[in-house]
């Protein structure tokens, strides 16, 4: 127990510095000397959750984890192929199913809503507008037709999941369902912040937002999952 604990204690120092390395690229930083950090963070907050759980977790929550990760190396690469572009949007898309999927069984399981119908659709109404303009943008200034077609399912996806995160929210107000669409949406703006640094123009700023987006989403999604029943009831 004690040697667990060391080490858990060891990964996290080790996760800090990675860390702050990898959020200070593009401000103190030259972005391409630490870029190549981003790998390591996945895998040791994943084997500090772990260590940590052990086998408490979903396992949906280590796929989504093993799909969160490849893509972000695959996307280190992105500038050299656009296979290996196309095939990081496809790595996003399995993630984004894991994650509707777990929001599906969390919204299943609760049968109060705590907001009205007209507020639920307007809300889902306002996520699909803006993600299908989002996309048709997009749509617009990609020649290629197959990276098209990947990103049209991309943007099923995100929408599902946005549409699943304001669902699972009026159902029951609580930490957990705070943790899922804070979570989602943190994912869904990065991917958006993403699309417009890889094709519009790129910003010292906008890769900073980025990059909090991106493993804030992550972390909320651990938070959502690591919240058990037992926890839940005194929320």
């Amino acid at each position: 127990m004690v040697i667990k604990n060391i080490v858990a204690q060891l990964v996290i120092c080790t996760l800090l510095l990675f860390f702050i390395a990898y959020f200070s690229a593009g401000i103190v930083i030259n972005v391409n000397s630490v870029v190549y950090t981003k790998p390591f963070i996945i895998p040791l907050f994943v084997f500090y959750v772990w260590l940590k759980h052990q086998k408490k977790l979903p396992t949906l929550f280590y796929w989504y984890s093993f799909f969160f990760y490849v893509n972000e190396v695959l996307l280190l690469f992105w500038q050299h192929s656009n296979l290996i572009y196309e095939l990081a949007l496809i790595v996003s898309f399995c993630g984004y199913i894991c994650l509707c999927y777990m929001g599906y069984l969390s919204v299943r399981k609760q049968k109060k809503s705590s907001f009205s119908k007209g507020y639920k659709l307007l809300i889902v109404l306002i996520n699909c507008m803006f993600l299908l303009s989002v996309f048709y943008f997009l749509k617009s200034i990609i020649p290629e037709k197959s990276l098209g077609i990947i990103i049209f399912f991309n943007s099923l996806s995100a929408i599902s999941l946005g549409v699943i995160a304001v669902l699972y929210l009026s159902k029951v107000t609580s930490k957990k369902s705070y943790y899922y669409f804070f979570g989602a949406f943190c994912l869904i703006i990065n991917d958006v912040f993403a699309a417009i640094g890889t094709y519009y123009f790129d910003d010292v700023i906008l890769n900073t937002l980025d990059r909090v987006l991106h493993f804030s989403s992550f972390y909320l999604i651990y938070k959502f999952v690591s919240i058990t029943k037992k926890r839940l009831k005194t929320t």
